[in-house]
């Protein structure tokens, strides 16, 4: 399933086509205190896939020096992260640098693998670029410990709400109904329950929350009764997310690849 496509395939069209204006100057100021005047840059979630840009990039322009397209990995300064925030949310962001005159391949591939930082991480990290938190990863002291955040965060049973009552929070305190509904279906979760985000959505499509209960009791079903959807064998672990429809499709081809070899593919539409 494409995700992106529930908001019409013109709203995904144009995310793909046309460079969000906040990745735009985001881009920009990164190039103006890191690049060079002559050079562009390209943004992306992850070092992973700030690589394969790389590498499609000194493919399609073999006459360029492998220094000349180069990765910056951007993160919360050490000094910097040990707010509660950044420790759940540990926000990045890794630019791909290259010169201004090739951007038309930093672009095909932007569109093609649909792996793009999105525009709301842009606007988070530009701000805490700009704030002096975000920084060049290389100038940090590599050999300084990384901070997973408080031990709270890291179990299992962050996700709970109150089993006490429906409509009270951990304090016995009543909750207000909206966001009771955007918490019971995961639409809009306390930072607390980040870690297991995703597992709420994968447990969703696989079908174990499809059932009238608490998000609670959701969350805390045996990993054996997830398997509720009438397909043999299925369950939450053959769920796999991706940002955008693009970016599903892009990586499913390259596991194909992997498990193939280097073959041509064929795309309609």
């Amino acid at each position: 399933m494409r995700c992106g496509e529930v908001h019409g395939e013109r709203t995904l069209t144009i995310k793909r086509f046309f460079i969000h204006k906040v990745i735009q100057a985001f881009a920009a100021a990164i190039v103006e205190k890191h690049g060079k005047d002559e050079e562009s840059a390209m943004l992306f979630p992850t070092n992973a896939t700030a690589s394969r840009c790389q590498d499609f990039f000194l493919r399609q322009a073999p006459d360029l020096d492998a220094s000349q397209v180069r990765i910056l990995d951007f993160v919360p300064a050490a000094e910097r992260a040990r707010s509660e925030e950044l420790q759940i949310i540990s926000p990045r962001v890794s630019a791909v640098l290259f010169p201004k005159e090739r951007f038309s391949i930093a672009k095909a591939f932007w569109q093609h693998s649909g792996d793009g930082v999105s525009s709301r991480r842009a606007e988070y990290c530009s701000q805490l670029f700009k704030e002096g938190i975000l920084v060049d990863a290389s100038t940090l002291n590599q050999s300084a410990r990384v901070c997973k955040g408080p031990r709270r965060y890291q179990k299992k049973t962050s996700i709970d709400l109150d089993t006490s009552g429906d409509f009270t929070n951990g304090n016995g305190e009543v909750q207000d109904p909206t966001q009771f509904v955007e918490e019971r279906f995961g639409r809009n979760l306390d930072l607390s329950k980040t870690k297991n985000a995703k597992l709420a959505i994968r447990r969703r499509i696989a079908g174990s929350l499809t059932a009238d209960v608490s998000l609670t009791e959701a969350m805390t079903l045996d990993h054996d009764a997830a398997r509720r959807r009438p397909v043999a064998g299925f369950s939450e672990d053959d769920v796999y997310l991706y940002p955008t429809g693009m970016s599903s499709i892009f990586n499913a081809h390259r596991n194909l690849l992997r498990a193939k070899g280097s073959k041509r593919a064929i795309v309609y539409g």
